[in-house]
């Protein structure tokens, strides 16, 4: 399908299948990441005692604060290793296997004349 023969229609059912996917796996990946620090408590209160080393209790966490923060950058890689995604999708039909990662340029989406 040229680019041209697409139309607003599927333009929207795409965006909403490639935006839902990555809610969905936000959402799953914080469930995921919880779970196995409500199951090692320990590794909960590292987290917990850098988090509030580095941003604090009086603010919300930004981007700029991941740089100072390794151990829950370790915890996020260590919930991606032990639950990768595990199912193949398709998408525009583009078949899309089991343990991919899927970049979306949101930012190049938005700019794209075309």
């Amino acid at each position: 399908m040229r680019s041209d023969e697409f139309t607003v229609t599927d333009v929207r059912g795409y965006l909403n299948d490639m935006f839902q996917a990555g809610s969905d796996t936000t959402a799953l990946t914080i469930e995921w990441a919880m779970a196995e620090l409500i199951r090692n408590p320990e590794k909960l209160k590292r987290a917990q005692a850098e988090l509030e080393e580095v941003v604090g209790l009086d603010r919300l966490m930004e981007e700029s604060d991941t740089d100072r923060l390794p151990y829950l950058r370790a915890v996020v890689k260590e919930v991606f290793r032990l639950h990768p995604a595990d199912r193949r999708c398709e998408i525009a039909g583009f078949v899309i296997p089991k343990h991919s990662c899927v970049l979306v340029n949101v930012w190049g989406m938005g700019r794209d004349p075309h």
